[in-house]
């Protein structure tokens, strides 16, 4: 019967550690975020800061296919982090933003 209860103990221990391990990270975006729909895109202006801060221009002037200015600060949920930007779940939609518009001091999983 021992055995049995410390069997139980570890499972619901196992259990535990588990569901708060599968929590998703909560991260804050700030105002006027540069924000993509297609992570093709948001990968490939990561690499160049300069086409980078061309497409911000042009997105400030007029939304396009893929990218559009997130004009309020947002708490989002982290879905996934790579070199340079996220992405995240915000009402629903899956979008991608560069790691400059995480505000700093909010949890950002480290890529190991």
């Amino acid at each position: 019967m021992l055995k049995y209860h410390r069997l139980l103990a570890l499972a619901a221990c196992c259990f535990t550690a588990s569901a708060v391990a599968q929590q998703p990270a909560i991260v804050s975006l700030s105002a006027n975020a540069h924000v993509c729909n297609a992570e093709a895109e948001t990968a490939r202006l990561a690499q160049n800061p300069q086409l980078r801060e061309m497409a911000r221009a042009l997105v400030e002037f007029k939304p396009t296919k893929f990218c559009f200015i997130l004009p309020d600060a947002a708490s989002v949920t982290l879905l996934e982090q790579q070199p340079g930007y996220i992405k995240f779940d915000y009402k629903s939609q899956v979008l991608f933003t560069f790691s400059q518009y995480v505000v700093s001091g909010t949890t950002l999983a480290s890529k190991g």
